[in-house]
Order: C-alpha cells, then structure tokens, then sequence
C-alpha cells in the first residue's frame, strides 16, 4: 500500500515538473516571441513574422553574400555593404522600427 502511494506521488510530482518545464520553454521559444509580434503590430510597426530559432538568419546570409560580391563603390556610404540586412531594415520600415526595437529589447 506504502509502495503504490509513494510511486504515486513521485510520480505525479515528476509529470507535473516535466509539464512545467515544457510549459517554459514553449513560452520562450512560441508565446512570448509571438506576444511581442502582436503587441509591435498593434503600434503600427509592421516587419518580418517570427520564425522559431533561426528567425531571419538565412536571409541575413543571403544579403551579406550577394553585399560582398558586388564592388564596393567609392561614396563614404559603407552601411548597405557592412549590415545590409539592418540597411535594408531602416529604409523600407523607417527609423522608427530601430528606435523601438532598441527601447524594447531594454526590458527583455
């Protein structure tokens, strides 16, 4: 009787720990990132969807390749060949998007 009611405990205790542990890393890596999403969206900053763990990365390789195979030009203006992904960021969503990323990854 003992032996049931302890394998019982134990084991609801370890599925309940199991679920919590689940439960946080399904916030981090889907609620939360998409919240966020919503709540820029909401403010009228509109940019790329959330992509789980590699994001915009495959884009941001793709840009800075084709970015070193073309010649530099010889204007002081090195931001499209340096960051061409952030480059392409501020002019096509504005500065507005930089300045409230930046103010909201303060509080992440």
């Amino acid at each position: 009787m003992e032996i049931t009611t302890v394998s019982c405990v134990v084991g609801v205790a370890s599925i309940s720990i199991f679920l919590y542990f689940i439960w946080r890393i399904l916030n981090w890596l889907w609620f939360k990132p998409k919240k966020i999403e919503k709540f820029l969206n909401d403010q009228g900053l509109k940019g790329t969807p959330y992509k789980i763990l590699y994001g915009d990365l495959k884009e941001m390789v793709q840009m800075m390749n084709e970015a070193k195979s073309k010649p530099m030009t010889l204007t002081h203006d090195i931001a499209p060949r340096a960051s061409p992904f952030f480059h392409k960021s501020l002019t096509t969503l504005g500065m507005k998007l930089w300045v409230f990323s930046l103010y909201l990854l303060s509080y992440l």
